[in-house]
Parts: structure tokens; C-alpha cells; sequence
């Protein structure tokens, strides 16, 4: 029925459509939340004197969005154990998403951040892992890179990319686009670049078979070891630690909040529909694809959950290069450079702030109305990429 239903999509798309561009089930135009001017300041009441004042308990430290401690994860706010973990680079793993068919998926409930983002065609999304601070035994199943990771991701987390491969020109004509594979290949961080593509095999990438279900294709069955990746990374010397300023955290909740229990963001076509509602028992965001809850084969039992959700409005635009020859569906690229409007979703609450990033080479940063730097709570991060200006998701809060 998915096959069927993609077929109509591609139809429509030669279409509707110049230069093939594709045209899954149109979406009005998602218009993003506005921006307050400013925010309210409440003034205390004076104590009168007689009153006693109560001992100030012990504050719980905020931290970032520099001058991070040794033992404190600059992408969680979290101490770890064993500072020297943070002594190495993110792995940025490329994690399938394509149906019910890879789901639930293994060791995303193990990563600092994770990415989701809309790919050709725009009808369905794909994630990129952050593993930096734990190492579960595998992640994926791993697929191929897209512009995302190659424009923005790796560059922001000076991170190593793990893909299955990517799109390449070497069937093209003369001077055709270059693609994925050659836009990796000409990277400043091409040699951490780790691929079946370019000959990686076991032990940094393995196929497992029947994983999360007997019978699962054979393009499902790779996922990537994070520390057989260090391994290699350290014998090769390019497992230094990057710079990963830019984010707050802070156990207390900034002042001007919404209150929220879930938030639906429904990506085009098949998209799929993922829906986070907020549990207060935990005080987490757990993770709904299609109405169905998210594990990890490494995790059973627990549903997946983060502490903050972040959806990160971006304009959209379709490359000058087929990312699906036989779709005929154009590579889809977002920019997550200069500035835009983005929500914060963390204790319960949504907030409606800014994002920047001016620096390639640093991490994308979050702003209050006042233009300060927003705190996010201390713990991990889910980011939804949501495009500002064709074929947004439709994205929807309650309350």
C-alpha cells in the first residue's frame, strides 16, 4: 500500500513540478510561531523586616554555553563518569526511518542528539544519530548520507560520519553536479568519513540479520559499532575533541513558557506522522511514529524518550542533482545557517525562541526574545527539522 501510494506521489510530481521536481499531497504552508518583543519582568514584594528570611537552599548549577567543566557533557549539561568519554569526537550515524519495517530502532535512546529531517521528494524523513557520550554495542540500521550531514551536521559537531553510502555522478555525463559521494569525498573531514561506500566493513560496520524483525531486507541488516569507530579513529588520529560550545542547560524552568502535552508533527505523504507527549512522571518527552509508541531493540520495554524536543523551522530547497535516479526525485537541502524561528519543548511547557548559527563550523544556538541564550534541560535532545517554505510538515500543539 506504502509502494502504491508513493507511486501516485511520483506521478503527481512529474506533473506538477518543473525539472521533476516532486509534489507529495500538498500542506498549506506551516506558518511558523511568532516571536514576542519581550518578556514580562515580576518584580518580588519587599519583605517587611520582621519577617524571617528562610536559609536559600543549595542552587543545582547551570552550565553552558561555554566554560563547560571536564566532566560535564556540553550536548546533555549532564556529568559523566568518566570525563576522558568527552575526550573524543560525536559520531554522527545515519539512521533509517523508511517504515514500520526498521522499527523499533537500535541505540537511539543511547545518543546525545538526534536529527530528523524530510528527504527527496519530501515524504519522508531519515535521522542522524549524536553518539558522544555512550557507546551502545550498535546503531541503526544505518542508510546514506544526505545534504543535511554533508552542508551542516558534520561541520557543526566536527563529528565522524557513518553512512551506508550516498548518491554519485560516476554513471553521469561530463561535468554533471557533483553528488553526495563526491561532495563527501571533497570535504575537509573526508577522512572521517566511514562507509561501505569507500570499503569500511566489520568490525566498524556489521550486518546483522533479523533485526528488529525475522525476514527484514537485506539494505536494513547494517548497523555501525560507535566503539570499533573510536578504534579506528584513535589509531588513525582524528579522534580529538572538538569545540562543542553553544548550549545552555539549567534544571530551572525559564519564565514565559505555554503549557504543553504533545505536539504532532505530521511530515508530508508518509512522512510519518511523530507525535511527542509529555510524561510527567518522568519528565520526559516519549516518542509516538504513527500513533505507535518508539522503543530500542537495546532498551526493551522502555518507550523512547527525550528531555527536550526542538522544531527547527528552515527554508527548504531541491539540489541541482537527482538523489533518486529511478524516482527521478532531486536532493532536498536546508539551511541551517543565519537565523530562524524555532519551539523548545521541555517540562511540559513550549517556547517560542530564535535560532542562529553564523559560524559553519560551530553549533546551532537558541535564543530567548531578549536575545539571550535559552536553557535547555539538562538531559538529551531531539531536533525536527521542519521546512518553512515548501511542503512543510503540519505541526500541532496541545493544549
Amino acid at each position: 500500500m506504502v509502494r502504491l501510494k508513493y507511486a501516485v506521489l511520483l506521478i503527481l510530481a512529474g506533473l506538477g513540478l518543473a525539472a521533476c521536481r516532486p509534489a507529495p499531497t500538498a500542506v498549506p504552508t506551516q506558518t511558523p510561531p511568532s516571536i514576542p518583543t519581550s518578556i514580562p519582568v515580576v518584580i518580588p514584594t519587599t519583605l517587611p523586616p520582621t519577617a524571617a528570611i528562610p536559609p536559600s537552599p543549595t542552587p543545582i548549577p547551570a552550565y553552558g554555553p561555554t566554560g563547560f567543566p571536564a566532566n560535564i557533557n556540553p550536548l546533555t549539561g549532564l556529568e559523566v563518569s568518566d570525563p576522558n568519554v568527552l575526550n573524543r569526537r560525536p559520531i554522527l550515524i545515519k539512521v533509517s526511518n523508511e517504515s514500520e519495517v526498521v522499527r523499533p530502532q537500535s541505540g537511539l535512546s543511547f545518543a546525545d542528539q538526534v536529527w530528523e529531517y524530510q528527504m527527496e521528494g519530501f515524504a519522508q524523513t531519515r535521522f542522524t544519530a549524536i553518539i558522544y557520550s555512550q557507546s551502545p554495542e550498535r546503531v541503526g540500521s544505518v542508510r546514506s548520507a544526505r545534504l543535511i550531514d554533508v552542508e551542516h551536521l558534520v561541520d557543526m559537531y566536527g563529528g565522524i560520519l557513518v553512512f551506508s553510502g550516498g548518491s554519485s555522478n560516476l554513471a553521469d555525463p561530463p561535468g554533471s553536479p557533483p553528488r553526495i559521494r563526491e561532495l563527501v569525498l571533497r570535504a575537509p573531514w573526508a577522512d572521517r568519513a566511514i562507509s561501505e561506500q569507500y570499503g569500511d566493513g566489520p568490525p566498524l560496520l556489521v550486518r546483522i540479520p533479523d533485526i528488529p524483525r525475522p525476514g527484514v531486507a537485506s539494505w536494513h541488516t547494517l548497523f555501525a559499532v560507535p566503539s570499533e569507530i573510536w578504534n579506528k579513529a584513535n589509531a588513525e588520529g582524528f579522534n580529538q575533541r572538538p569545540v562543542l560550545d553553544g548550549f545552555r542547560f539549567d534544571y530551572t524552568v525559564p519564565a514565559g513558557g505555554t503549557p504543553t502535552t504533545e505536539v504532532v508533527i505530521d511530515y508530508p505523504s508518509y512522512g510519518p506522522k511523530h507525535t511527542w507527549r509529555y510524561d510527567t512522571a518522568s519528565g520526559r518527552w516519549l516518542s509516538w511514529t504513527d500513533d505507535q509508541p518508539d522503543g530500542d531493540t537495546l532498551a526493551p520495554g522502555q518507550q523512547l524518550a527525550f528531555d527536550n524536543v526542538v522544531i527547527v523551522y528552515a527554508e527548504h530547497y531541491e539540489a541541482d542533482f537527482l538523489e533518486d535516479d529511478n524516482a527521478k526525485l532531486y536532493s532536498v537541502g536546508a539551511n541551517l545557517m543565519g537565523e530562524g524561528q524555532a519551539v523548545l519543548l521541555r517540562d511540559g511547557q513550549r517556547f517560542e525562541v530564535i535560532w542562529r548559527r553564523s559560524n559553519p563550523n560551530s553549533l546551532i544556538q537558541f535564543f530567548d526574545a531578549a536575545g539571550n541564550v535559552i536553557a535547555f534541560k539538562p538531559g538529551t535532545t531531539w531536533f525536527n527539522v521542519a521546512s518553512s517554505n515548501i511542503f512543510p510538515p503540519a505541526i500541532t500543539f496541545t493544549p
